[in-house]
């Protein structure tokens, strides 16, 4: 019986494998600048595509001129790439408490709170689920849990 690395080492296109190796030659090439900016997020083996993921939408606009660059200097380091494509995906940050928005809680959502509450036979859950739904609807639209 093979173990797990000797099952990943003998599987040339193995995903897990494949995309370390993408990453390591990814960020041996980049300039230290973009590495936080910059995540290779998928290749296709069959269009032999790369897609990297940027964070910052002025990198993303620049980058997005030089996949032909990137391209040579990918298959100069050892990878079989056709095309790099770059795909603009911000990073959401944490939203400081001071500048979240806060609903006040209408007769209609109180109503909908009590409702949803009392059809839970275990006080502790009851309690624990009308304080999560409280807090929820502090911080966001009755509209945008109930689905139409």
């Amino acid at each position: 019986m093979k173990k797990l690395n000797q099952i990943l080492k003998s599987s040339s296109n193995s995903a897990v494998l494949q995309m370390s190796h993408i990453y390591k030659i990814w960020y041996s090439v980049v300039m230290d600048n973009l590495k936080p900016v910059t995540t290779p997020y998928h290749f296709d083996p069959y269009t032999k595509t790369l897609t990297i993921k940027v964070h910052d939408n002025i990198w993303y606009t620049d980058l997005s001129y030089m996949t032909e660059d990137f391209k040579l200097i990918l298959n100069e380091k050892g990878l079989d790439v056709l095309k790099v494509v770059f795909k603009y995906s911000p990073k959401y940050e944490k939203v400081k408490k001071q500048s979240q928005t806060a609903y006040n809680l209408s007769d209609k959502c109180k109503n909908y709170i009590e409702n949803s509450v009392k059809k839970i036979n275990n006080k502790k859950i009851a309690e624990n689920f009308k304080e999560y739904l409280i807090n929820y609807f502090q911080h966001n639209s009755f509209e945008s849990w109930i689905i139409k």
